[in-house]
């Protein structure tokens, strides 16, 4: 199975990240295993894995498809990673990661030219019913987004830009302990984040919260924001506002497309 998934992957690069990284590897090339995916996209896909051994999920996967002249996104990530973890920030560790050279890889027509692996987490991502005190989805969870934009200003203040995020790109193991999962488009600045950009992060986490109908989501995350950082004002709201918009009709617009 897992040489039908990277027909030549051998040849590869790799880093490990864990002791078990090599052991696991040797499993995967000798054990037969279940895979589900559990997302497309034109760039990779995701699978969950289970070794017929075992009684539940393994590992994860996001295996990256070779397209012309784009980047390697594996490559990125490790660079991403290294640096994050320079800087201090809390990450979930994959197991090991591999890579071809992409090109080469599409020329020859291989399904994925690598892949990121994951050890599987079933608990620990934020999910909907986090953001809220009961079942009935009436009482906030108001401590917990404290926390989360906490962390966020954190990250702004070391000059990172996250882009995507969505409440449920961060992982927590406690209302004050956030990892980051999702490496794809984070931008690194030699200072703290401008006023501007602060504002565009913030956006994404505010339209995702105000998308699962929590009351005042974007003046919620502005006004506990401002109490942090001390060069917003009141006027700023309006341009926040705007990109709220923008992010909430993008999303909009990429579910019309999926039912079409």
């Amino acid at each position: 199975m897992w040489t039908a998934l990277f027909p030549n992957w051998k040849f590869s690069k790799f880093y490990y990240f864990t002791s078990d990284a090599e052991k696991i590897l040797k499993k995967l090339e000798t054990e037969p295993f279940e895979i589900k995916c559990i997302k497309k996209s034109p760039s990779h896909k995701n699978f969950i894995l289970k070794f017929f051994s075992e009684n539940s999920p393994s590992l994860f996967l996001k295996a990256f498809i070779p397209r012309p002249f784009k980047k390697n996104r594996i490559k990125n990530y490790l660079e991403t990673f290294k640096t994050l973890k320079n800087l201090n920030v809390s990450l979930l560790e994959p197991v090991f990661l591999f890579w071809k050279n992409p090109q080469i890889a599409f020329l020859k027509k291989e399904p994925f030219y690598g892949g990121i692996v994951f050890p599987y987490i079933e608990k620990g991502f934020l999910k909907r019913e986090n953001l809220f005190l009961d079942d009935k989805k009436e009482n906030i969870n108001y401590k917990l987004i404290k926390n989360l934009i906490f962390f966020l200003f954190k990250l702004h203040e070391k000059g990172i830009f996250l882009k995507d995020t969505k409440f449920n790109n961060f992982f927590c193991d406690s209302e004050e302990n956030f990892k980051i999962f999702d490496l794809d488009g984070i931008k690194f600045y030699k200072k703290p984040l401008s006023k501007l950009e602060r504002l565009r992060d913030l956006s994404t986490l505010a339209m995702s919260l105000e998308w699962e109908k929590i009351a005042n989501a974007r003046a919620l995350v502005f006004d506990i924001y401002k109490e942090l950082f001390q060069e917003l004002r009141e006027k700023d709201f309006e341009k926040f506002s705007q990109f709220v918009d923008k992010k909430r009709k993008k999303r909009e617009k990429a579910l019309s497309l999926r039912r079409n």
